[in-house]
């Protein structure tokens, strides 16, 4: 008996700190310029790494919710511009999974690397080395579809920035 109840104790305990990775994203508006905030970049940062930490999973509603968050901090936000770049997207075209992640990554690498922020290539460049290291990952569940399989080939031969067009 003491076994059971330690064990579901351990579950439990386990499911509230993985909860408690993902901020409250309703209780942070981020309607008005003057709402997009330390912690309403942190919340975007925490939700983009919350995405690349979990595998792609429909029915996980800290995936729905993260990503929910990003696409409305990404289209208020006043100190970033973010470029939906066709031939860096070109692996995501049948994908709403990669897509997303492909904002995910934007939303990462800027708020990890401010300096650069401005810089649209090297957006582009990180953020899509962010996703063929996720989709390399087995355990992301991530099917790697043609044009996927297209950039990580560019990439291990350390051509990516002339497959991106960069």
């Amino acid at each position: 008996m003491k076994k059971l109840f330690f064990g579901l104790l351990f579950g439990l305990l386990c499911h509230i700190s993985f909860a408690q990775n993902l901020p409250d994203f309703d209780a942070i508006s981020i309607d008005k310029k003057e709402d997009f905030n330390v912690t309403a970049d942190d919340a975007a940062l925490q939700a983009a790494n919350y995405l690349f930490s979990t595998p792609l999973e429909k029915n996980d509603a800290g995936r729905l919710r993260s990503m929910q968050y990003i696409i409305k901090w990404m289209s208020g936000t006043p100190d970033y511009n973010f470029t939906l770049d066709e031939q860096a997207t070109k692996f995501a075209k049948k994908s709403d999974d990669l897509l997303g992640l492909y904002m995910a990554a934007m939303t990462k690498y800027v708020l990890e690397n401010k300096e650069n922020a401005k810089d649209q290539n090297m957006i582009k460049l990180n953020a899509v080395k962010l996703i063929i290291a996720y989709a390399k990952e087995e355990k992301n569940k991530v099917k790697i579809n043609a044009e996927l399989k297209k950039a990580i080939e560019a990439d291990d031969k350390g051509e990516l920035s002339t497959y991106l067009k960069i």
